[in-house]
């Protein structure tokens, strides 16, 4: 017999559970207001008695810090189960283990577990949850999941999926295949929101492997544009969380993304599968920090705009050197020549009767050399001193120490980053390889082998992070994953598309990756779920994929609108604006090539709701975003508009990846513009 087996049964039941739940959230209240109370009558009592004895107060403490934390884990529980009332659970299966006589059990899938302490019975069952990876993995028949006591075998009788909104059952599918297509077709269908969504309804097999993988310390996602890799990065974030709970929290990991719009973009996704938010930084502040924010130096944006209105053959040549495994290997070399020729001893004479001989002195920067270089001198200090109290019996004076201290790291010629840096290049052969920007600004491809000597000389681990998640990895030099490796000696999830990359002389492939951090498991996302057919195959002509492949939801076919001038296409732009607006699609990107054509296109079009997303911008906002193609990376829209396709700012192969990006940003419609007779060779 099957439990709930009609679509009548399934609405009452979920009316049953939303009441159940409502019960148990109204119950919490009450609990709540109990112990907000209790601890201010104890506050009351406390504050009207100033001089009750010790022990009173000791055992008062106890039971404030009982109820407080009582009072903390029911508030906890309230906040998941007011999670759920509106979309319980998403999905059923009815599974029947092998061993003898086993009932059929159905299980319901939701965010979270909700465990009905009257009938003692989970009555949801956490996504997260072992047995519900079977929803995730299987087809009806055979199946099995692996519990902590070891692998569970059954069939699979029964597989439903629904969509629930503010608590009303809007459809129930009866799914014979893995969360297929109708309820995906629908979700993709749907419209780009000002968020980044959970996807827990439409996991597909493929991603679900990678959201689960517990193995591998490093695991690298190469994900085809529109695989939703950073949402399947996310969604594995709360997956490890629930695992491993107890020795990992949302603390301890950190995110690592490209800027602050793409951070507020993906902000929901976490608190929405019920976890708290992840502390969020750049590749630029890390570096920076580590370095003490001493220098001043372009940033990304500022090399990747370079690189896009006026490259020279040297900036080029300087970047793609910086960005190459040999160039890693030279500063390995020097660092060692550094700990070979850069200490030189000398005596010093401590008092009047006691000098220190340079040979011992020098002894001990080599006996300490599982420091770094600059940590030494501590260390060498207290030894030295050590000795000499031994030796000659005498104490030493505070004043004695710090000269003592002084002269050792006198005699180390590499206390100074920069000039250590500027030495590397001399000793290679290669100084015209080093370049300093007009006020003593570095260039951008500086900044991570600076930081890269600072942690050989220095130290600098942060242990305090325990899983590290970075985001558009193609867009990170060899340098900058030896800097990660050095400072976050933690787990890693690693994921991007090589061909999304806005950092074309310094960018790295998977493997790539893999040597630079010297182990890593990698994973590929080939659907592409973002984009229509057409969108995906216009896409394609730019720049191939041959992995990728497309899931099978058709629109309109991208346009391409030509027009005898710039008066001509900014009028057909606000065309499309105003049609757009008319239409039921809730976001359109107008995306250009550089930042400066986003700004005089923005200014062009005098439109009030238009949004210019900037690089200094930190928000996301739904609706009409004008932006560059870089900015773009990683966001979505129901629409995309991209002017000035013409032979002249399209040309390069810069170009041809912005174009790429750019185009790739498009759900349902894609219109591009340009004036003049011919429009760039990508299309």
């Amino acid at each position: 017999m099957v439990f709930n087996q009609t679509e009548k049964q399934e609405r009452s039941y979920l009316q049953q559970i939303i009441t159940r739940l409502k019960q148990i959230i109204s119950h919490t209240d009450v609990s709540v207001k109990d112990h907000v109370d209790t601890l201010a009558e104890y506050k009351d009592y406390l504050w009207n008695n100033k001089d009750i004895d010790p022990h009173e107060i000791r055992s008062m403490r106890e039971s404030i810090l009982n109820h407080f934390a009582i009072g903390e884990s029911v508030i906890d529980k309230r906040r998941r189960l007011a999670q759920i009332v509106d979309i319980p659970y998403f999905g059923r299966i009815d599974f029947q283990e092998k061993s003898e006589n086993r009932p059929i059990i159905p299980v319901y899938i939701g965010i979270h577990t909700f465990h009905d302490t009257e009938s003692r019975t989970t009555v949801i069952y956490d996504w997260r949850a072992p047995i519900s990876s079977m929803f995730y993995d299987y087809e009806l028949g055979e199946a099995s999941y692996q519990s902590p006591s070891g692998e569970i075998k059954g069939d699979i009788s029964l597989k439903r999926q629904y969509r629930i909104r503010a608590g009303k059952m809007e459809f129930m599918i009866e799914s014979a295949l893995t969360v297929h297509d109708d309820i995906l077709q629908k979700e993709l269908s749907a419209n780009a929101d000002d968020k980044m969504k959970n996807i827990v309804a439409t996991i597909q097999r493929e991603q679900n492997r990678i959201i689960r993988n517990e193995e591998a310390r490093t695991l690298i996602i190469q994900g085809v544009a529109g695989s939703g890799k950073t949402s399947i990065a996310l969604h594995r974030i709360a997956y490890l969380l629930y695992a491993f709970q107890g020795s990992l929290s949302s603390n301890d990991i950190l995110i690592i993304s490209p800027n602050k719009v793409f951070a507020d973009y993906i902000s929901n996704v976490l608190p929405e599968l019920g976890e708290e938010t992840v502390p969020e930084t750049s590749m630029e502040q890390i570096l920076s920090e580590v370095l003490n924010h001493k220098y001043k130096y372009f940033s990304f944006f500022e090399q990747v705009n370079e690189l896009l209105t006026k490259p020279t053959p040297d900036f080029i040549e300087r970047i793609e050197y910086k960005s190459s495994f040999d160039f890693i290997a030279s500063l390995d070399r020097f660092i060692l020549y550094i700990e070979n020729h850069y200490f030189r001893a000398k005596d010093v004479k401590l008092t009047k009767h006691i000098t220190v001989p340079s040979e011992f002195i020098e002894e001990q920067f080599h006996r300490f050399n599982r420091y770094p270089m600059r940590q030494r001198f501590e260390a060498m200090t207290d030894y030295i001193l050590d000795m000499m109290k031994v030796q000659y019996a005498f104490t030493v004076t505070t004043v004695e120490r710090n000269f003592l201290k002084k002269e050792i790291k006198r005699m180390f010629a590499g206390n100074n980053d920069l000039q250590v840096y500027k030495d590397f290049f001399v000793w290679m052969g290669k100084p015209e390889l080093f370049k300093m920007r007009k006020n003593r600004i570095l260039e951008y491809a500086d900044i991570a082998p600076l930081a890269y000597l600072h942690i050989a000389l220095e130290g600098g681990t942060k242990n305090y992070v325990k899983h590290l998640l970075v985001d558009e990895m193609q867009d990170y030099s060899p340098i900058q994953y030896k800097v990660m490796q050095k400072l976050f000696p933690c787990r890693k999830t690693v994921l991007g598309d090589t061909n999304q990359s806005v950092n074309p002389y310094g960018s790295s492939t998977a493997d790539m990756i893999q040597k630079a951090l010297i182990m890593g498991e990698i994973m590929k996302l080939c659907k592409s779920y973002r984009s229509t057919c057409e969108i995906t195959e216009f896409a394609q002509q730019i720049r191939t994929n041959t992995e990728l492949e497309p899931v099978a939801r058709h629109g309109k076919k991208p346009q391409v609108l030509q027009f005898d001038n710039e008066k001509e296409e900014l009028s057909a732009i606000k065309n499309l604006i105003v049609t757009h607006q008319a239409s039921a699609y809730k976001s359109l990107g107008i995306v250009c090539k550089t930042e400066s054509q986003a700004c005089e296109m923005a200014e062009k079009l005098q439109i009030p709701d238009i949004h210019f997303l900037s690089n200094q911008s930190s928000d996301f906002v739904q609706g009409i975003v004008i932006t560059s193609a870089h900015m773009a990376k990683g966001l979505e829209f129901d629409e995309v508009i991209i002017p000035q396709v013409d032979d002249k700012n399209y040309h390069s192969e810069i170009d041809r990846s912005m174009l790429y990006v750019a185009v790739t940003r498009a759900m349902h419609r894609l219109t591009l513009t340009y004036s003049g007779t011919k429009h760039t060779p990508f299309i």
